[in-house]
């Protein structure tokens, strides 16, 4: 029932049924900065709910897991929070259409190694890697 609630109120404060995006939606629209942000928040502070009887000492989050975290303790609400988060996605949003990029994660390579990895891709691409 509270992710219910959670999801209802996130469609109503951002004018579109973000979770029929997040349950059925196409890779292209969850790709979107506008969708992924608010869906990740979305998805941390449901998945937080969902534990029995949460009362943390102390939280703490990074970039946007600090908004999750801010709502975790009670110091922004829900939906205070998730306009924040649509606010700074539209505007991420607006970033990546004015200068089109991708990003990736790197997992378990020295940092030397990517660095190789990126240097040769501009070199070969003459696209900024960083």
């Amino acid at each position: 029932p509270v992710a219910k609630s959670l999801f209802e109120s996130a469609n109503e404060i951002l004018g579109v049924r973000i979770s029929d995006i997040m349950f059925s939606g196409t890779d292209e629209e969850l790709k979107q900065t506008n969708i992924t942000k608010p869906a990740v928040f979305i998805h941390s502070v449901v998945a937080y709910h969902t534990l029995d009887n949460p009362s943390p000492a102390m939280v703490a989050g990074h970039s946007l897991g600090e908004f999750s975290a801010l709502v975790a303790n009670k110091t922004v609400s829900f939906e205070d929070a998730l306009r924040l988060v649509s606010i700074r996605a539209q505007a991420m949003q607006k970033a990546c259409e004015q200068n089109p990029s991708t990003m990736a994660a790197v997992l378990n390579l020295a940092d030397d190694v990517v660095e190789n990895i990126c240097k040769q891709v501009q070199e070969e691409t003459g696209e900024i890697v960083v």
